[in-house]
């Protein structure tokens, strides 16, 4: 158990996401290296990309169908939808391509689910404004 001085469980989970993202493109890279006679024998098995790629819908799927309710969730899923299009943009370069369908669908949920949140502060920070305004006597 680690000792986190802040424990958001959804944020936790967005960055697991990013990490097996990140994990599955390793994966790739080493499959590479291994195709052409230099894996890292000193990294342990090589999981396949199957279990990688497994590994990482099973961590997105269990953290952006969640609304945030908090902002480092909600900045989190935010840093999601970037990584999602840095990696389109590493699939091309690489010339290996990424589930666009599957990484668009990704993006619009955890954007959405982002916003959503900011939009509930702002709502309600509106409505404490003109709470105040008729708590001193002012119009609404």
């Amino acid at each position: 158990m680690s000792d986190a001085k802040y424990h958001d469980p959804l944020a936790a989970g967005v960055y697991k996401a990013i990490a097996l993202r990140f994990y599955s493109r390793y994966v790739e890279a080493r499959q590479s290296a291994e195709f052409r006679g230099g894996d890292l024998p000193d990294h342990g098995r090589r999981p396949t990309q199957p279990e990688a790629d497994e590994r990482y819908n099973a961590a997105v799927e269990d953290c952006i169908v969640e609304a945030p309710d908090s902002a480092d969730a909600a900045l989190a899923l935010v840093h999601f939808a970037g990584i999602l299009a840095a990696d389109r943009l590493i699939g091309e370069v690489m010339q290996q391509p990424v589930n666009d369908e599957r990484d668009a669908y990704h993006q619009a949920l955890a954007l959405a689910n982002a916003a959503g949140w900011l939009n509930r502060r702002a709502l309600n920070e509106l409505a404490e404004q003109q709470r105040a305004k008729l708590g001193k006597g002012g119009a609404a």
